[in-house]
């Protein structure tokens, strides 16, 4: 739905934009998104930052959509975004998820600026959003090469292992990759296993957790967020470490409670010994 002033505002968008002021347009349909949202004002936006070379702007305002696929404008759009910013990765992913046709040709970056992106990303202490959202550029062969590299260095955080897999999975990719989980030095193949949120056992954990703490709801995001760390340091191996999920969230509660795991302590001991101070 669009309002008045959001109508207003389309208007002067396009009057700035036939007169060549792309950067009163866009302060205008910005404005316009401030009070409420509209698709309309959205695409449109989306269209004038493309044209105004701010395609990562674009590919982050389109992503914020609830659906990308089942209207035609927003999924041609979105897939606008990820040729403009040379996600091929991604746009592979879109491909393998959802079979759809892509409606445009997605390239990755030139081979030199993939070396660079790979070498930059290596040396980040802290990665942000934008840095792994760069890694989207890389070909397959380069994506899957890289990815082996950051799964066998025990360094990086939990989070950007996490974040490699989901890729690996998206992707639909039928190599076996190494990945070190706690120490311990595993297997996996991305084709057969699962996203991390649709982990049957993980869906139960978290199901436990939010019972246990239904009647203290103030600590509910302090023992979810606990909880997330100890499974994504566990993941893609749940089915290993994990046995019963009542238990597991049990024993987890009073470990982050009083340091008493129970049944799983050494696992709970270990899993906080490779996280990062």
């Amino acid at each position: 739905m669009t309002s008045v002033s959001q109508k207003n505002l389309l208007k002067l968008a396009a009057e700035n934009q036939h007169n060549g002021n792309l950067h009163a347009a866009i302060e205008n349909l910005e404005e316009s998104l401030r009070g409420e949202h509209s698709l309309d004002v959205v695409l449109q936006l989306c269209e004038l930052y493309c044209a105004n070379k701010q395609e990562d702007q674009a590919y982050a305002l389109i992503k914020e959509e609830p659906d990308l696929f089942s209207d035609q404008r927003v999924y041609r759009l979105y897939c606008k975004t990820l040729q403009k910013n040379q996600y091929l990765i991604e746009a592979m992913q879109v491909k393998h998820l959802t079979g759809l046709s892509l409606p445009l040709q997605v390239e990755p970056a030139p081979e030199e600026k993939q070396q660079q992106i790979m070498r930059t990303f290596k040396q980040k202490k802290q990665v942000t959003q934008a840095d792994y959202e760069n890694l989207h550029k890389l070909n397959l062969i380069n994506f899957k090469t890289f990815a082996q590299s950051i799964l066998l260095d025990p360094t990086p955080e939990f989070a950007v292992r996490l974040s490699i897999c989901e890729d690996l999975i998206r992707l639909g990719v039928e190599d076996e990759f190494k990945i070190w989980v706690i120490g311990n030095l595993e297997s996996f193949v991305p084709v057969d296993t699962q996203l991390l949120e649709k982990e049957i056992k993980y869906q139960e954990i978290i199901s436990a957790i939010g019972t246990k703490f239904s009647h203290n709801p103030s600590q509910l995001p302090l023992m979810i967020g606990e909880t997330n760390l100890v499974i994504g340091s566990l993941y893609p191996k749940l089915s290993k470490y994990i046995d019963e999920p009542d238990s597991f969230a049990s024993d987890l509660v009073s470990y982050l409670e009083k340091k008493d795991g129970r049944t799983h302590q050494m696992l709970f001991e270990k899993v906080y010994k490779h996280l990062p101070k």
